[in-house]
């Protein structure tokens, strides 16, 4: 999550004395909103066949290892056919996969079940 907070520039002014320091406290309500409900109905976009087939289950987890990044990214199955990485849905895999990796990927060789089984070898 990002916060980011705009101070018009005359109240700004008022805050910073001349050779002062400015200090902003701010308070974030602990409560969160409800996460947005999945769509009703049956799955649609790429997955669904997957899902349809019972090759995929709502919840399942995938994963992309990349060694030389050190790094391993996470998706969520949903229920509808959608990926959700880090709280934003994705209507297929290679768009999650692109969104994480900052440029075009191929989310089918991408991402992998625990199995270790990509979505392509699933297709």
């Amino acid at each position: 999550m990002t916060l980011t907070i705009h101070i018009d520039e005359e109240i700004l002014r008022r805050l910073i004395r001349p050779g002062g320091e400015l200090t902003l406290r701010v308070v974030v309500d602990s409560q969160t909103p409800d996460p947005e409900p999945e769509p009703i109905g049956p799955p649609r976009g790429p997955l669904a066949v997957l899902l349809e087939r019972g090759d995929l289950e709502p919840g399942d987890k995938l994963h992309w290892h990349r060694p030389r990044l050190k790094v391993t990214h996470f998706a969520t199955v949903l229920a509808n056919g959608q990926l959700e990485v880090a709280g934003v849905r994705y209507g297929s895999p290679s768009d999650a996969a692109s969104a994480v990796a900052g440029s075009s990927a191929n989310g089918w060789t991408a991402w992998r079940r625990e199995d270790g089984k990509t979505l392509d070898q699933l297709r």
